[in-house]
């Protein structure tokens, strides 16, 4: 709210000046008068007028430097309306290139704007960082699509329009045009689905909501199944719904469900939040995917030292869009890792694997194959191929003896630029050649 209005009833803030009355210990009364911003229309508002500082300097249009009494100064970045802690103004114009203060700022109303520096970064608190289970997020889902009923449009029009639009989207993937939602039936827990809802008792929207878990056991189909039984004259629009990641959706697809995934959901709330929604639940989800997609995308500006799992994710995406591979968490003795494999187009014995870092050759064994003659055929093979590719494989400091062995192998595959990032256009051409 501008700064000259009322932030309790809107009306103007006028100068005026404010009192207030201390006893000492001497049972006295101190009267303290201060000159302050009172409301015009004498709802009981009042606010101490603070010292405005001078403007001294700037540097470029983003940072002022405002000096206060005592030959103190603080800078002020105007772009992230950002206020940095006091030192003396001396100390402060000794640090970097100043010039002279040209603009016209209205200072006080940027101050009554600003963050302190040691606040402004600090993340608040998100509900969803708490409530991580599915059923947390079945609620959300739930709230969501209940607020694309008709009967709320006049008491929130953009929380509406927002579930309007979640509702239009699932309609759209299904291409079927989208009706107005003059009734809506939501029912948790139908049969084990996580979501059910009636649109207007002609269609029926089956959401299985998985987080950090995939389907299994034949359930999606169990599903459809005990919902055509139960209403067998409505119309199934069945998605599943995930905000992590995982490698593919064929079985999903099969069972005729279409993948509802981040990036859709994350378009939805965007444009909530851009027409002006302000509801803290609203908020806290759209900040929490946000947050999600930021770390699955990190491994573009984070040094490989700092890719966490989400960041390997990101990254086996990236060269799944190029290289017809799956990708996912490989359980073994020393803790496992994220992988990411794809077959050999000449030797169908053969397989390659992205054990994070290292570059693999995996061979699989027949049974009843001596394992050893396979291990130093198929590795005198791929080596001498190597060295005819320029593809800089060696041999492994230990060779395996299981069903699946690796033979050989590259530890400096992942090509980067000169400021430490990962060049992921150089890394994806490289592992094609192999």
């Amino acid at each position: 709210m501008n700064m000259l209005n009322c932030p309790r009833c809107g009306s103007p803030l006028i100068e005026d000046a404010g009192e207030n009355l201390e006893q000492n210990e001497d049972c006295g009364v101190v009267m303290d008068v201060f000159p302050a911003y009172v409301c015009e229309a004498q709802c009981g508002y009042k606010r101490r007028i603070e010292e405005v500082p001078e403007v001294i300097a700037q540097q470029g249009e983003d940072r002022l430097l405002l000096l206060y009494s005592n030959q103190q100064a603080r800078i002020l970045d105007v772009r992230d309306l950002v206020l940095w802690p006091a030192m003396h103004v001396d100390s402060l114009l000794a640090r970097g290139y100043w010039e002279d203060y040209k603009g016209d700022d209205n200072i006080e109303e940027l101050l009554q704007n600003a963050k302190d520096s040691q606040s402004a970064y600090v993340e608040t608190p998100n509900l969803f960082q708490f409530a991580t289970s599915e059923l947390s997020q079945d609620a959300f889902l739930c709230w969501l699509t209940a607020w694309s009923d008709q009967a709320y449009r006049s008491l929130n029009r953009p929380l509406h329009d927002a579930g309007v639009e979640f509702i239009s989207e699932i309609f759209h993937v299904h291409d079927i045009p989208a009706p107005v939602t003059d009734s809506i039936e939501i029912i948790r827990q139908f049969k084990s689905l996580d979501i059910l809802a009636i649109i207007n008792d002609t269609y029926a929207i089956l959401i299985e909501d998985k987080t950090y878990t995939k389907n299994h056991s034949n359930q999606l189909q169990r599903y459809r199944d005990a919902i055509q039984e139960a209403y067998p004259h409505l119309i199934q629009l069945p998605i599943y719904y995930k905000i992590a990641d995982q490698s593919h959706y064929r079985s999903v697809v099969d069972a005729g469900y279409v993948p509802f995934k981040r990036p859709m959901m994350l378009t939805i709330l965007k444009n909530g939040v851009d027409k002006g929604i302000d509801n803290t639940i609203f908020l806290d989800y759209y900040r929490h995917l946000q947050n999600l997609d930021d770390n699955v995308s990190s491994f573009r500006t984070k040094p490989l030292k700092e890719w966490d799992d989400h960041a390997w994710q990101g990254f086996y995406q990236e060269i799944q869009k190029e290289i017809d591979g799956d990708w996912g968490y490989v359980h073994n003795r020393s803790g496992g890792f994220w992988g990411f494999w794809w077959n050999s187009k000449l030797n169908k014995r053969c397989y390659m694997q992205l054990e994070q870092e290292t570059l693999c050759v995996k061979v699989v064994a027949r049974e009843d194959e001596k394992r050893s003659k396979l291990r130093t055929e198929v590795l005198s093979d791929i080596l001498e191929e190597s060295e005819k590719q320029g593809l800089h494989l060696k041999r492994p400091a230990r060779l395996g003896n299981g069903k699946t062995m690796t033979i050989a192998q590259r530890t400096d595959y992942i090509q980067w630029n000169e400021d430490g990032t990962v060049n992921i256009r150089e890394t994806i051409d490289l592992l094609k050649r192999y």
